[in-house]
């Protein structure tokens, strides 16, 4: 194994590879491991949710505590993690179940109007399939939009092909509209 010296004389040991380490609260290796990391975003997201709903606050203030405290840790995972529309279904339906434990949502309710906006008669929960759709969209039109300018950008989306969530490559190939905002 391999030591590094710092400027201070310290050693450092070199990563193996299943070594991880915690950035921005996540947990990273060399490569991103994405079932544990779903995995983990989800169990948080889902004990996130469970806590606003102990607290027993009325039903807006439920719901723009889940949207503030617990989509913000999935907001983050969009660009980086790639999630299938099946296991966003799926914790939207693992939602849906704390809702009904919790007694915030009949168990025959209509799950549609969760996601509705509270204007038009819904209770205006955040959907993670559109807001996954959204954050990748606004990336990949900002990284396609860059490369023009920026050579590191460029770069980017030439070697990004299904590396990422944002597969550049074929975003590149489709030539996303410019007006896009």
């Amino acid at each position: 194994m391999i030591n590094f010296a710092t400027e201070d004389d310290d050693t450092m040991k070199a990563m193996n590879e299943d070594d991880m380490y915690r950035y921005l609260g996540h947990m990273q290796a060399k490569q991103i491991k994405h079932a544990r990391m779903k995995q983990k975003l989800g169990e948080e997201y889902l004990y996130r949710t469970k806590s606003v709903l102990k607290t027993k606050l009325n039903g807006k203030s439920t719901i723009k505590g889940i949207n503030t405290c617990a989509t913000a840790v999935l907001t983050f995972s969009f660009r980086i993690v790639k999630w299938t529309p099946t296991d966003l279904e799926n914790l939207q339906t693992k939602m849906r179940t704390l809702f009904t434990r919790y007694r915030f949502n009949h168990p025959r309710a209509a799950k549609e109007r969760l996601t509705v906006p509270r204007q038009m008669g819904g209770r205006g929960l955040s959907d993670i399939t559109g807001l996954h759709d959204k954050q990748v969209k606004l990336l990949q039109t900002y990284c396609l939009k860059k490369q023009v300018t920026s050579s590191l950008h460029a770069a980017v989306v030439k070697a990004d092909h299904r590396c990422t969530p944002l597969d550049l490559v074929r975003a590149n190939a489709n030539e996303l509209p410019a007006d896009e905002e």
